[in-house]
């Protein structure tokens, strides 16, 4: 199970139907197993950007800097699919890392349809999905 704090979770839909008809993305944070926030980061795919991103580097060092000077972690990443459903690509899953939390946000004709969350176990597994828990503030 996935827990995210409901105000992290409304942040990341809002980011995500804002970048409509792009995919956006940003990495989760937070503590004790549970994502307290999140830092959007930059799409550095300008050519294939409805169906492909690439985190910026120096935003995701931005946001692990920020997370460790608050006592905290990068728990995962998050991305939008635009007009298409909240599972991994096969493009996804190439760039995975065991272990961190992959939420995936399904944003159809720019409103929100749905989330799910997706994890590896390790560089040979495919991703297993986990439910996620909206924890209130």
């Amino acid at each position: 199970m996935v827990k995210i704090l409901k105000s992290a979770y409304d942040g990341i839909i809002k980011h995500a139907e804002s970048g409509y008809p792009n995919e956006v993305c940003g990495v989760l944070i937070g503590k004790d197993s549970i994502i307290t926030t999140f830092k959007e980061c930059r799409n550095l795919n300008h050519e294939r950007a409805h169906d492909r991103y690439e985190l910026d580097p120096l935003s995701f060092k931005e946001a692990d800097d920020w997370a460790r000077s608050n006592g905290m972690e990068i728990m995962g990443i998050y991305h939008s699919h635009p007009d298409h459903p909240s599972r991994p690509s096969g493009f996804d899953r190439e760039r995975a890392w065991p272990e961190w939390v992959y939420v995936i946000l399904s944003i159809d004709v720019g409103r929100y349809k749905d989330g799910r969350a997706w994890v590896l176990k390790d560089f040979d597994s495919t991703f297993q999905e986990e439910e996620i828990e909206l924890v209130s503030d």
